[in-house]
């Protein structure tokens, strides 16, 4: 019998989101790119969706979770 090994679902754990403004990412693997822009004050990640220019809140576990964007417009 062969084992199938460790695999992560779980996004990586990150201490300060902070750390995250700046980065470009997608939403989803095919979704808009957008821009990590601020943190709130409940601790959620503010994201702006580079084409439309739009912004959301969105909890950290899910932006981690978003691939980084390769390109964008």
């Amino acid at each position: 019998m062969q084992s199938q090994g460790f695999e992560e679902t779980h996004a990586a754990y990150i201490s300060d989101p902070r750390k995250l403004i700046g980065q470009v990412r997608r939403l989803g693997d095919a979704g808009p790119a957008y821009e990590v822009v601020a943190v709130d004050e409940q601790g959620k990640v503010v994201i702006e969706v580079i084409h439309s220019g739009g912004r959301a809140a969105f909890p950290v576990e899910e932006v981690l979770e978003d691939p980084m964007a390769e390109t964008f417009p």
